[in-house]
Order: C-alpha cells, then structure tokens, then sequence
C-alpha cells in the first residue's frame, strides 16, 4: 500500500492512476506469511467428499508482513468456518499479473487472487473469471454494505466478476504554515475553484531565481474532467468502463485555460517537471500544496518530521461534487470449483479482515463501508480527522469520473494525449488542439485501431 507516490515522473498517461495498482496494497515486496504453505494448488481443490475441510486457496501482492496479519484475521474466520481451511500461496510482487495469468491459463490459479480494475476487466474480457452474480444476488445485504456505485466497475457484460476491497482516492496534501503564513484559510470539504487557484498563486514565489510553485501536481483530462463536470459540462469520458466517446467540452477547455495560466504565471508546476522528490520536499516544508492518493498519509503519520504540520482535503468544485476513485480487490478463475465456500472467505476478507487490519496499516479505505470506521478511527488516533472526512466525503460522492480509460483499446489512445497534452498545457499548442486529440481518440474507440 506504500508504493503509489513512485509514478510522479512518469507521463501524464500515467498521473497517479497506474501507480494506483500497487498504491492501496500495502507492500512493495513479495514473499509470502509464515502461515503460508509453498506451492501452487489447483483451484477448488475440493474435500468435501472425503469429509476434510474445503482448502481455498489465495494470493495477494501483499508483503510478507502484511500477508501475516491477513492470514492472522483468516485464522478467526476458520475457527468461526471449520469446514473451509484458508491457504496462502506465496508469489513474488515482480510480474505479479504474468504470474497469475499464467496460472489461470495452466488451470492452476488460486481460487482468490487479488487484482485490480485494469486486470480485472481484461480477463473478464478474455472469460477467465468467475461470475458471481448468482450469488451475490442471494446476498443483497451484503452487496449493499460497499461504497455506493464503487462495485459498478467490478461487472463486466452484466456479470460481477469481483469484488473491490480497498479504495484510492485522490485529493490535495497542504502545509498548514504555508497557508497560515499566506494569510489564506486552509483548505476544507466543499472549497472552491477559485479559492484552490488564488492560493496556487499566493503560495507561489520566485527568490533568487528559485521558482516556488504554489501547487505541484501532475494533470492529465480525467482530473480536468473533475473541473468540467463540477461547472456543469460533460465528462471526458462518457463512462468509467468502455466509453463510446471523449468530449471536450467548453467547461474543459475553461478548466485547461485555468490550469494553462496557472502553469504560465509559475504557480504550478509545468508538465515537464520533475516531481519525482514531491514527497520529500513536502516533508522538509517547502511544497504549499499536493495532488497525491491517500496512501500518503500513512507515510506522513510515520515518518513526517514533528514540526511539520500538514492538512487533508478533497478535490474543490465549481458548482457540485464529482469525484474520481480506483479500487483493487479480489476475483476467482472461472474454473472454480466450491465457489459457496470461497464467496464467504471473499466477505470476510472484504469486511472482518480489513476491519482487523487496517487500524495497523492506515492506508486505504475499505470499499465495504463499515470496515472503512476502523481506518477512519486510526487516522483520527494519530491526530488527522481531516483525512478521514475528506476520505468519506469523496466516496460518498453523487457523481464519479473515470481514473483512466480501463478498454482493451487504452493503450492505442494514451499517444494521443501524451502527443498533445503537455503543448497545449504550455501554449506550444493551441486551445483547439484539445479537439483534435479528441477526435483521434474517438476514431480509437470506434474502430479499436
């Protein structure tokens, strides 16, 4: 869960969102827990018939310490769950989705592995995973339990083909002296536009020759999209899963134009910069303001100097709420076999686990809402609320934007942007620009090619 802030270098393709995989897992190594066995068993390995327990098998990309305290909470869920025995499988983090769609190709594919919503989608596509619908439908109270609308990107073709458990969001890390030196209030749930770009340029500052950007933040159209929808125009993208076209609105063009001046005035951050070290000149005090995903807290909590004194909030509107989010979970093999058994070792990881777990490694919010009080309740402990409410305030979101394009045909779509973008963003490139880039994208979408 603390590799997400590693992707500040990397293309606008990239912003946040492909980090984001790995952001809300919490480890950045392989290895499997000690209560882990070695070896690959085949999916659904099944002993009812002999009257042993059902083995369900499991992977994650977790850490070895984090994979400890899952399988510690599992040991729970057997005492309560005799008749099903969990098994960890170790795997290495590196090539983790190769790993596994081999797996699941030779048929030997644990029958829960953790995924997130990129990977997820195209082995739905491919008919790899396990359709749950039947059974979640048997369960309304449990489906009702998630984040509103967060379980959507988990169908495909009308099929639930997994379940989302941890949540990354996205909004604005700020240092308070900065702020209070600016003479400016902090920023909080329900802030503007216009208040989010005057402190850019407040904060900002050029002394000898150093340039001190006010705001330090990758951009890309899905987070201008936030700014579009907000005043009342049309997403970039139409939908969070296959969109049937990108819309450049003239609220888009108005939110580029902000960004745009923004970036030429030196209050934020051109796209050419390197915002690889961010995070470390936060820690030392010197960024006023910063777009990361919620991981980041954590680290602060842990390892921020004592003088620094840092505040949370979400993304401003112009008019109303809009939000984007990514989730990472769990999903099964189609060839699963006792998938009654592995549907309640799927609710308890999405709920009970993280409900145990979470309060040691604060660094996402659950998808299933209940267990999200006890990350909630840890952050407030280490004495930032604020990232908590900021947290729910975004979830509970009426209205949510697509992270990234999440279509087989993503990869033929990013050059268009990455080739238009940061001109136009630095006046290289006209405004109307945006419009070619768009219809290119669109020909993407109609055709695949």
């Amino acid at each position: 869960m603390r590799q997400g802030a590693k992707g500040w270098a990397s293309a606008i393709i990239a912003l946040l969102f492909f980090s984001s995989l790995l952001a809300a897992c919490g480890g950045n190594g392989g290895g499997g827990s000690g209560s882990a066995e070695s070896g690959n068993t085949p999916s659904g390995q099944d002993n009812a018939e002999s009257g042993k327990p059902v083995e369900v098998t499991m992977i994650t990309w977790e850490s070895a310490a984090m994979n400890e305290k899952i399988m510690a909470s599992m040991k729970k869920f057997e005492e309560e769950n005799p008749d099903i025995k969990v098994k960890l499988i170790p795997t290495p983090l590196d090539n983790y989705g190769v790993k596994i769609n081999g797996m699941i190709t030779a048929k030997k594919a644990p029958d829960i592995f953790m995924t997130g919503n990129d990977m997820l989608l195209d082995n739905a596509g491919k008919g790899l995973l396990y359709d749950w619908t039947e059974l979640a439908t048997q369960d309304k109270a449990f489906m009702e339990g998630f984040y509103e609308g967060v379980v959507d990107s988990w169908y495909y073709d009308g099929k639930l083909v997994g379940l989302p458990g941890l949540l990354n969001t996205y909004g604005i890390f700020y240092n308070k002296k900065s702020f209070q030196e600016a003479g400016l209030p902090e920023p909080k749930i329900g802030w503007t536009y216009d208040e989010f770009f005057a402190a850019m340029e407040k904060l900002s500052s050029n002394q000898g020759g150093v340039q001190q950007f006010g705001y330090y933040a990758p951009l890309d159209p899905f987070h201008v999209s936030l700014y579009s929808v907000s005043a009342g125009g049309a997403p970039f993208a139409d939908a969070i899963i296959n969109p049937t076209k990108v819309e450049i609105s003239d609220q888009f063009s108005e939110g580029v134009e902000k960004y745009k001046s923004a970036i030429a005035n030196g209050y934020m951050n051109p796209p050419t910069f390197d915002l690889t070290n961010a995070m470390s000149s936060f820690k030392q005090g010197k960024v006023p303001m910063t777009l990361q995903g919620q991981w980041v807290a954590d680290d602060l909590i842990r390892t921020a100097p004592k003088e620094l004194e840092w505040g949370y909030a979400p993304m401003p509107a112009v008019n109303s709420q809009t939000e984007i989010y990514d989730a990472v979970g769990w999903s099964s093999p189609a060839t699963l076999k006792n998938p009654e058994a592995v549907w309640k070792v799927l609710k308890y990881l999405d709920s009970k686990m993280y409900e145990e777990v979470l309060p040691s490694t604060p660094v996402a919010p659950a998808a299933y809402q209940a267990s999200s009080a006890a990350y909630y309740d840890a952050l407030k402990a280490a004495g930032h609320p604020e990232v908590g409410e900021g947290l729910d305030h975004i979830l509970k979101s009426p209205n949510t934007q697509p992270v990234r394009f999440l279509s087989t045909w993503a990869g033929k779509a990013y050059p268009f942007i990455e080739a238009s973008w940061k001109n136009i963003l630095m006046g290289k490139a006209p405004i109307t620009e945006l419009d070619v880039m768009a219809e290119k994208i669109n020909n993407v979408i109609t055709t695949g090619k």
